[in-house]
């Protein structure tokens, strides 16, 4: 019994010997074939594939390449929205900037008649688009998306440039129109005894090159008024989004205690933000509508704010936002934040009134200076001009130069200073 055990035994021990041994064998062979495919793959020279260099970085420029591509291959294109593009406007709220392909023509569909007028004349007159993309694609313009966003104007750089390209046609003929009426009325006698003395020798046609001069100049005031005007436009965007800034900061403090006193009493964020819509604290509950809208269409909340916080006009607005998403990540009390934030905010509003209230000295004494000092002593000067003749000054100062300081040039200067007086003051 005990010999067949010990049979037994040897025989499994040969058995696995002859298993070991097989291992070693195939073990050595795989390393033989790695030390093989090593010394292939060294004789072998790696080449690095070829960088594509791309001539268009914008994505613009992308998207027109591939429409060209569409249209050789014989593919039409659809204008209108697509449904991934309806979607993904639903999903982040607001249309995709970079990526608006609304042309001019679009206008036709607004609620703005000026905008229906506009988008008529690119449908009618196709070769007005170039200009309008010209417009739009110029360093002074490079702003334009980001001042619409933050102005609320739902429009896309171009279509606001062919806005403003027509505003600016109709506003510099306006310009010309009344030049040239002033140039032949109160200005006329300025303009004769400034070039009669060049042009007598010219006789008879000495009036009719007074009057094709006072042409030109209308043409020049022309011209001057488009490029004028067409600056104005489009930094007009720019200065509503300013205006709303400061109209968000008037109320923001205020805005700002109602959150906080919801929030330690355990409201929300969500709900305290639409309590501050429904407290119409004006752009301010604009904009927490609009962020409030995105929300709901599926956006994060954080992200809804940092959207918001990169529209907003106001910087203390995108700073107390940015806070309240800070302490939102870090868990911190966001009602004593809040609260933090409105106290600077009220804080700075103080100190802007106080430095507001130093320069109205200065600007109150040029206004006396325009409105009182000045239309004076033109008067004054008038008068010797008219009871001294042997001067030749009488018809420097006559009854049409009169009228047109005191009742043009002085009373535009005062509402300048006026105007300069309501940008500066703090809301």
């Amino acid at each position: 019994m005990f010999v067949k055990r010990y049979i037994d035994l040897l025989v499994d021990m040969a058995e696995d010997e002859k298993k070991i041994k097989k291992l070693l064998t195939a073990g050595e062979k795989a390393r033989k074939e790695e030390k093989e495919r090593e010394k292939r793959l060294g004789r072998v020279e790696i080449k690095k594939a070829p960088q594509r260099r791309y001539d268009f970085a914008t994505v613009e420029e992308i998207v027109k390449r591939m429409r060209r591509r569409y249209e050789e291959r014989g593919e039409v294109i659809e204008e209108r929205p697509t449904e991934a593009r309806k979607l993904k406007e639903m999903v982040v709220g607001r249309r995709a900037l970079a990526l608006d392909q609304r042309t001019p023509q679009d206008l036709v569909n607004s609620e703005n008649r000026f905008a229906r007028i506009v988008g008529f004349l690119f449908s009618t007159l196709p070769f007005l688009n170039r200009i309008a993309e010209r417009i739009a694609n110029y360093n002074m313009a490079r702003t334009l998306v980001f001042d619409l966003d933050s102005a609320n104007m739902n429009y896309n750089p171009k279509q606001y440039a062919a806005m403003a390209f027509i505003a600016s046609i109709i506003s510099a003929v306006g310009i010309s129109f009344i030049t040239l009426l002033l140039l032949l009325t109160a200005l006329a006698p300025i303009i004769d005894n400034t070039f009669l003395p060049f042009v007598v020798n010219f006789g008879a046609n000495a009036s009719i090159i007074l009057v094709v001069l006072k042409v030109i100049l209308s043409f020049v005031a022309l011209l001057l008024g488009f490029v004028l005007s067409l600056v104005i436009a489009i930094k007009w965007p720019s200065s509503v989004a300013r205006k709303r800034g400061q109209a968000i900061d008037k109320d923001l403090a205020f805005a700002l205690r109602q959150m906080a006193t919801e929030v330690r009493a355990g409201v929300g964020i969500h709900k305290t933000m639409k309590s501050v819509v429904d407290a119409n604290y004006g752009v301010l509950s604009e904009e927490f509508d609009r962020t409030l809208k995105d929300i709901e269409k599926g956006v994060n909340t954080e992200d809804a704010l940092t959207a918001l916080a990169d529209r907003s006009p106001s910087e203390n607005l995108s700073k107390a936002v940015r806070h309240i998403i800070r302490a939102l990540k870090t868990g911190g009390d966001l009602s004593a934040i809040i609260e933090g934030i409105a106290e600077d905010v009220a804080f700075e509003l103080r100190m802007k009134m106080r430095d507001f209230v130093e320069r109205l000295n200065l600007i109150g004494l040029f206004y006396m200076m325009i409105g009182i000092v000045f239309p004076v002593f033109v008067a004054v000067l008038a008068g010797i001009f008219n009871a001294i003749p042997t001067i030749g000054m009488q018809g420097m100062l006559g009854a049409e130069v009169l009228f047109l300081i005191y009742f043009i040039l002085v009373p535009m200067a005062l509402g300048l200073i006026l105007y300069i007086i309501k940008v500066m003051q703090p809301m």
